[in-house]
């Protein structure tokens, strides 16, 4: 009898060959970080910046790697995980095979980009990316698939601020799942996700504040956090437009969670409009 381990992943079948299979894929990366690497070595803090960068992403990936709970006793039976994370520093792609009609994977899916962008947004980290349905291929060697190629075209071109957005394949599948809570506001959909205002469903991450809210109270802290790294990131880019504006879209957002929970919505927690928005002026007195 043959002692070799058999792969968990997913995407392997009995044997150890890779497959493709219909998934709900996460594609994600780090805003600006190029960028920010550069500066780290200009300005002699690279060291400093790694060991920051390092902390963030492990405790980041905790919560993409926990993702579906399984009950207890079944971990030893069942004989493959339910998902497969590749990440190579900025760029994370997670694929999770769907068995049914891809709600729970796409709640999955949710869930674990709203705990990861907020963990990454708090240390001054934002993420951007994109979530499809499709075939897929994940492993630490390869990834492929039309979920994977729509999912990166949906980053690239549709997601532009730093937000997780759903590709058509995904909001499609979201809005039958709708469907199935007669489009009430009771639907687990309505919680996980906005529309912005270019049509564009993207993932609410800030709703991960409430999580445990009941037990602990409200999450100040966190959003005090998530306030103030906004507002680094808008005085740093205040003289360069186009990135200045997508931390802009993010202090936009900051406030309408705010105001959506009466709890958030003292001016202590919100983000000075004024800092984004100051009136026009002439360029003489």
């Amino acid at each position: 009898m043959s002692n070799e381990r058999v792969s968990r992943n997913p995407y392997h079948d009995g044997h150890d060959k890779p497959q493709l299979k219909q998934s709900v894929l996460i594609f994600m990366d780090i805003l600006g970080y190029a960028e920010m690497t550069s500066v780290a070595h200009n300005d002699g803090r690279a060291q400093e910046f790694l060991e920051n960068l390092y902390d963030v992403l492990a405790e980041g990936r905790r919560s993409l790697e926990e993702g579906y709970w399984l009950p207890e006793g079944l971990e030893g039976i069942v004989q493959k995980d339910r998902s497969y994370l590749k990440a190579f520093t900025d760029n994370i792609v997670i694929g999770l095979p769907i068995r049914d009609d891809a709600e729970i994977e796409l709640g999955d899916a949710f869930s674990r980009v709203a705990e990861f962008q907020l963990t990454m947004a708090i240390h001054g980290f934002f993420v951007r990316g994109a979530i499809s349905l499709g075939s897929a291929y994940v492993d630490e060697i390869a990834v492929f698939g039309e979920a994977l190629m729509e999912a990166y075209k949906g980053e690239a071109y549709l997601a532009r601020d730093p937000r997780v957005i759903l590709t058509a394949s995904a909001v499609k599948s979201a809005d039958i799942h709708l469907e199935y809570y007669g489009r009430g506001d009771h639907a687990p959909q309505v919680r996980d996700l906005l529309k912005d205002s270019d049509g564009q469903w993207f993932v609410s991450y800030l709703e991960e504040i409430l999580i445990a809210e009941g037990e602990r109270g409200p999450n100040y802290g966190a959003l005090s956090q998530h306030k103030e790294a906004t507002e680094r990131k808008l005085a740093q880019y205040r003289d360069r437009p186009p990135i200045f504006s997508k931390y802009a879209w993010v202090a936009d957002y900051h406030n309408y969670f705010c105001d959506a929970y009466p709890q958030y919505s003292f001016d202590e927690y919100k983000i000075d409009t004024d800092i984004f928005r100051a009136p026009f002026q002439r360029i003489i007195d």
